[in-house]
């Protein structure tokens, strides 16, 4: 056991010495010293086991010293205060201040001391090993469980602390947004399991090229944070940001997959871009966005155009929450006819929004804001009920059965999201007293892409009846083998086949239709605007036709009027 007793009175001192070597404690060294000032510098200089601190050391008293060496020494050292007053206020100050007990010089003896300095030794290990436990408990607290990055908590925390330091000492301060593109893929794919090994191989690369001094925090997901400090140039973050997307450059080895690795970063800086932390964030987290929108696996700044165009964007997304309650969307319809007999073979319908303010709005305008913010699923569920009225009603007034006449609905891979989907559709088929057969659900290559998940629901649509096609096919992502997978009964080809100059039918398109055609499917061709595309179209044989050359979109009274009473025929063979 290592002593140090701090006394200015050297006959104290003496006698507390004769004190312990009399207490037969296992003491390998004794120091003193006579000022608080260089008690604490022995403190400092060496670890001692126990201190005898007496209260009224100069230059101010014992417990200034106190304070100062708890303060250096943390709690690795048992502190025993002494003094010739017996006042308890004094006692409890001295044990509030860190000390493990107090005791009168008058009442110091072989047995009082010996036992002071034990039980103070023994409180000491204790309130260490609480100190090592509570220090265990914050590290759990600040990790990230999964990846061993901080997290969330930690980067709020550190975001305020280096905010106010950066406004204090006037010095930048940036902060970097980072989302991993398409991680949902590889949930899909290859299980939770792979996904969470993948975040973690991310993890790991990101520790890699950021410095010491940089707070590298998981917030949550496939999304990370990097809050920059210390910064001589603020060019320093290109380099930093550089970095990371080269260290993202090889794939990641799961199993025998090979998984790419790209990552959307949004950058914003303290003074340049906002007042307040929160600010920071937002605009971080808005550059990120950008990022997102101009193609993925690159580098956007915060910028105030671009802000001003979130804010707006963030309010049309309020507006959309209260369309379906404001009664302010609406179904449109475009003939499609029979490209042999050009009578009336269904309809598509389209939704668009007749906003109080920005007028009427068509599909594109809005339809990607409500798939991002999964408004699309109460849209959609709106749109299959209107339609599935509407089709009702025209059956009774024209009595459709007798005729093979299909309506078509737009379905967006988000609505795979909606688990009811399904049965919602049966109930709207069921109460309208529709055949299930005339209900063609319309998906793009590119939902089948992000929604692999949902061969299952599409398969007791097919089971039910309902016709499935495919829009937009030859534009999309899906292999031939992929497209196997999936029960589709029509193929619907994109315009720009039809539409494009250089095809004579000797070529794409050709070749589309003949595909379909040797493997049973249904064929749609859209855009036709004109006679030669029309007249191209019949010579493949395509089976149903839709373009602004027979009709633009209309309202229900307006398919009415122009198609269902007259039965009009555009054109014949």
């Amino acid at each position: 056991m290592d002593i140090l007793i701090i006394d200015d009175d050297a006959v104290d001192r003496m006698a507390s010495i004769r004190t312990l070597k009399n207490a037969g404690l296992n003491i390998r060294s004794i120091d003193q010293a006579e000022t608080g000032t260089e008690g604490i510098q022995k403190a400092l200089s060496k670890h001692y086991d126990t201190i005898l601190l007496d209260y009224q050391i100069p230059p101010s008293n014992g417990i200034e010293a106190l304070r100062e060496i708890r303060g250096s020494c943390g709690n690795s050292t048992a502190i025993v205060m002494l003094s010739h007053s017996n006042d308890e206020k004094l006692a409890l100050s001295c044990i509030e201040a860190g000390a493990q007990d107090f005791i009168m010089k008058s009442e110091v003896s072989i047995s009082r001391l010996k036992r002071a300095i034990l039980i103070a030794a023994e409180r000491n290990a204790l309130e260490k090993q609480i100190e090592t436990r509570n220090n265990q408990l914050r590290e759990l607290a600040e990790r990230d469980t999964l990846t061993g990055l901080r997290n969330r908590y930690v980067f709020d925390t550190s975001l305020n602390d280096e905010f106010e330091r950066a406004k204090r000492n006037t010095s930048q301060l940036a902060l970097l947004i980072l989302d991993v593109d398409d991680f949902k893929r590889v949930n899909d794919l290859l299980g939770h399991q792979a996904g969470d090994d993948f975040l973690k191989h991310v993890a790991r690369r990101l520790e890699g090229v950021t410095r010491g001094s940089d707070t590298l925090c998981r917030l949550g997901g496939d999304e990370f944070a990097i809050l920059v400090t210390d910064l001589p140039k603020l060019e320093n973050v290109k380099a930093l940001s550089d970095r990371i997307l080269e260290a993202m450059a090889p794939p990641v080895n799961l199993g025998t997959h090979s998984i790419p690795i790209t990552m959307s970063i949004g950058i914003a800086s303290y003074p340049h871009c906002a007042s307040s932390a929160m600010e920071l964030m937002k605009c971080a987290d808005v550059a990120m966005y950008r990022s997102k929108e101009l193609g993925k696996n690159q580098v956007q700044y915060y910028t105030h155009d671009f802000h001003a165009n979130m804010q707006q964007r963030m309010q049309l997304e309020n507006e959309l929450k209260l369309a379906i309650k404001r009664d302010e969307l609406r179904l449109f319809y475009q003939p499609q006819v029979d490209a042999t007999t050009g009578a009336l073979a269904g309809v598509e319908a389209f939704i668009c929004w007749q906003n109080e303010r920005r007028g009427l709005l068509a599909p594109d305008d809005f339809i990607p804001l409500a798939e991002e913010s999964l408004l699309i699923i109460d849209i959609g569920r709106w749109v299959i009920n209107e339609a599935c009225q509407q089709f009702s009603t025209w059956n009774k007034l024209y009595d459709l059965k007798n005729m093979t006449f299909t309506i078509a609905v737009n379905i967006s891979a988000k609505q795979f999201k909606d688990h009811g989907l399904f049965d919602y559709l049966r109930a709207c088929i069921k109460s309208n007293e529709i055949d299930a057969q005339l209900i063609e659900l319309e998906f793009t290559e590119s939902s089948l892409e992000s929604s692999l998940d949902a061969i299952d629901m599409l398969n007791k649509l097919s089971d039910i009846g309902v016709k499935l096609a495919l829009d937009d096919f030859g534009v999309g992502y899906s292999s031939l083998s992929q497209l196997k997978k999936f029960p589709f009964d029509v193929l619907k080809i994109d315009k720009s086949f039809v539409q494009d100059p250089r095809d004579n039918g000797n070529g794409l398109l050709a070749a589309i239709c003949a595909f379909a055609h040797s493997l049973g499917y249904e064929t749609v061709a859209e855009g036709i605007e004109t006679e030669e595309q029309k007249l191209l179209c019949q010579t493949l044989n395509v089976n149903r036709l839709r373009g602004y050359l027979f009709d633009k979109p209309m309202t229900a009274k307006e398919l009415q009027k122009s198609w269902l009473t007259h039965l009009l025929k555009y054109f014949t063979v």
